[in-house]
């Protein structure tokens, strides 16, 4: 089914693709699009640059043939909370009517305080700041950990252990799972914080959970750390569980992830824009990458639209991106929709969808 781009919006996924029927979706170079009204707050400069400076990129390949006025401004947040107020005030200063930006949580709050009434939709994945009035886009733990217990429960696996590294995502990962697994029939048998190189991951685990290894395992880091996990489990028995952190090229190629589930963005909406960035830019983009395409997207079918305020953001119908569909809530939090792909023969093979995550 081909799906739309961006609700009713006549807007590109990403050039060139063409839309359900047929043509081109992108608004005409010098079309009178609103995108100017809004601004990306990166970190361009700073320890985050080469991050910021990916975003910035994936927004081009949306902003592409546009009349520089259809184009979301781009300002740099550096690596301080002054820096992000003060790009803030720069966007405020210049027309904007909404702040996409910035990329880290302790930014945020600062850049809330200078946007007043302006709609702030932050990059970072802490939905706690959905209390203090942003919107929340970022890729959260709780909508991995929400993908991947819908799926264990569908397919009958309903005692599941958490293992991640003593970190930020950690912490965050484990508080979701409890909060999820209480609401969504799933018995939380361990959650363990643990240092990657520790030996006896299977024996801790069976003891956490009272003598019996539980039917499956969530680890949600990546890199280094979801390799080292992984290895410690293989000849487990347990089901092998994953975040969006993953990441599919490197998951596949593990051979210790033989089997395994993640989340993950849809492939037919992510891998166009993968492949486009690679051929644009020579390297691969990744999850935060895409945050600053879809940002770009919604931005300009906002301000074509004329709903670049807080009722287009909370708008019933939502948005796609390459990230997938996902819609805005009252409180800030973003509920997206999900994949769960499946790990078999050194490939990857989508197993489910799973909405609202």
């Amino acid at each position: 089914m081909c799906r739309s781009l961006l609700a009713s919006w006549s807007l590109p996924l990403v050039a060139p693709l063409a839309a359900c029927g047929g043509g081109s979706l992108l608004p005409r170079p010098g079309s009178g699009a609103g995108g100017r009204n809004a601004a990306l707050l990166l970190p361009l400069s700073g320890s985050q640059a080469a991050v910021g400076q990916n975003m910035a990129r994936a927004a081009s390949l949306v902003t592409q043939g546009l009349d520089p006025s259809a184009a979301p401004a781009v300002l740099d947040t550096a690596d301080t909370v002054e820096g992000a107020a003060a790009a803030a005030r720069q966007a405020i200063a210049g027309g904007a009517r909404m702040l996409m930006g910035p990329l880290r949580a302790d930014q945020t709050p600062a850049v809330l305080e200078v946007a007043g009434r302006v709609p702030v939709v932050t990059f970072s994945n802490d939905d706690r700041l959905g209390a203090q009035g942003a919107f929340v886009m970022g890729v959260t733990p709780a909508q991995s950990v929400a993908t991947m217990f819908s799926y264990a429960r569908a397919q009958g696996l309903t005692r599941i252990a958490v293992v991640a590294r003593d970190s930020p995502l950690g912490t965050a990962s484990i508080a979701a799972a409890r909060g999820i697994a209480q609401a969504g029939g799933i018995t939380l048998t361990a959650t363990l914080l643990r240092d990657p190189a520790a030996e006896g991951l299977v024996g801790a685990i069976r003891n956490a959970s009272g003598g019996t290894l539980p039917q499956a395992v969530y680890l949600p880091d990546g890199g280094t750390t979801l390799t080292a996990f992984a290895r410690s489990l293989q000849g487990s028995g347990m089901q092998v569980m994953g975040s969006v952190q993953w990441g599919v090229a490197d998951a596949a190629a593990d051979p210790n992830l033989a089997g395994a589930w993640f989340a993950a963005a849809p492939p037919d909406l992510f891998q166009p824009f993968s492949d486009r960035f690679q051929a644009s830019f020579g390297e691969a983009p990744g999850i935060i990458a895409a945050l600053g395409h879809d940002a770009a997207l919604i931005a300009i079918g906002m301000g074509n639209a004329g709903e670049l305020n807080r009722q287009g953001l909370l708008r019933k119908a939502g948005f796609t991106g390459v990230l997938g569909n996902f819609r805005f809530l009252e409180d800030g939090r973003c509920q997206r929709d999900l994949t769960v792909l499946g790990i078999s023969g050194g490939g990857i093979e989508p197993l489910a969808e799973i909405a609202g995550a």
